[in-house]
């Protein structure tokens, strides 16, 4: 454990020396591996696909907002489908624009969490967004994880539909939104995790609101719980299958949820503190438990130089 506090240390000094420097080399990587994956997925444009494109886009991403990343992010996405198919390129556009808005006025410090929710689902350990979203967010945050996974089942849909022959008309335009429609919002496993990631994400947070020692940890526990439970009950109902697939995740998305906590802000229950004042209208009780934070040991050289003997005679002979 002690060393895992001096590791966290020794990361938060580091972080915090070098912030202006490693703020954007964090946002460029994630970028870079968000425009990679989009092109992986749907690499309809040879030219988007290249890699200056994404390494252009990920530099400007590192020293912007989250709202231009999101915004890269989608015109990548609509320029690669329009490669494919234009009618299906202005649909995806305007369902991008309405999710953009909608993030953008409601939440945008998780404006992230729209892209990286379809990057987790291809690395297959998506539940990491409801369990981190459910510690350090609000239940607002629904808004921006529902958006995430309606686009990660969006680009399946792309996928298989996108090279389809459609011409220009009125008739064609409505057949390709009834594929996209039917493809995205008749998926019962999407609806399922839509559901279950919301309820997740609810008790996660209503559990580490309370008062009781290590309410984190048991709340990402819980809404693990919740995942496992949901997916089954949705599997036996909708017949959605690969429970297996989401017991795995879940259990490593709770691991990397507690992980990633205990650097963030470890709590020591060891030393919890209860406080009592009051004012002129009310009276508090106050629970204070403090940060785990330890001193990395400095090592400390004494240097001893040994005095030549006729050195050590003359001083004896001086002091006589």
């Amino acid at each position: 454990m002690m060393l895992l506090l001096e590791i966290k240390e020794k990361a938060k000094e580091f972080y915090y020396k070098n912030k202006i420097y490693m703020d954007p080399v964090w946002k460029f990587v994630m970028a870079l591996a968000v425009f990679l994956t989009i092109n992986e997925q749907l690499g309809y444009n040879e030219k988007l696909t290249s890699l200056p494109i994404a390494l252009a886009l990920s530099f400007i991403s590192a020293f912007t907002g989250a709202g231009a990343f999101v915004f890269l992010a989608g015109v990548l996405t609509v320029g690669q489908v329009f490669s494919a198919s234009a009618l299906m390129a202005g649909i995806v556009a305007i369902v991008f624009l309405i999710m953009y808005c909608l993030i953008l006025r409601f939440t945008p410090k998780f404006s992230y969490t729209l892209v990286l929710t379809p990057i987790l689902f291809v690395l297959k350990i998506p539940y990491c967004v409801p369990l981190l979203m459910g510690v350090i967010s609000a239940p607002p945050a629904i808004l921006p994880v529902s958006c995430g996974i309606i686009t990660y089942y969006m680009f399946l849909t792309i996928q298989t539909t996108a090279n389809s022959t459609f011409g220009v008309s009125m008739e064609d335009a409505l057949n390709i939104y009834k594929i996209v429609a039917s493809g995205v919002f008749s998926n019962r496993e999407m609806l399922v995790n839509l559901l279950v990631f919301a309820v997740a994400l609810l008790v996660t947070y209503i559990i580490r609101r309370q008062v009781f020692n290590h309410a984190f940890e048991t709340g990402i526990i819980a809404g693990a719980i919740v995942i496992i439970v949901g997916s089954l009950i949705g599997s036996m109902v909708f017949d959605t299958g690969g429970i297996l697939y989401v017991v795995i995740g879940t259990l490593i998305s709770a691991l990397l949820s507690v992980s990633v906590w205990f650097f963030r802000m470890g709590l020591d229950y060891t030393a919890v503190e209860r406080i009592q004042f009051e004012d002129d209208d009310y009276y508090y009780y106050v629970k204070a438990v403090p940060k785990l934070s330890v001193t990395a040991p400095e090592k400390n050289v004494k240097r001893i130089n040994p005095k030549s003997p006729g050195k050590a005679l003359k001083e004896e002979f001086e002091e006589d």
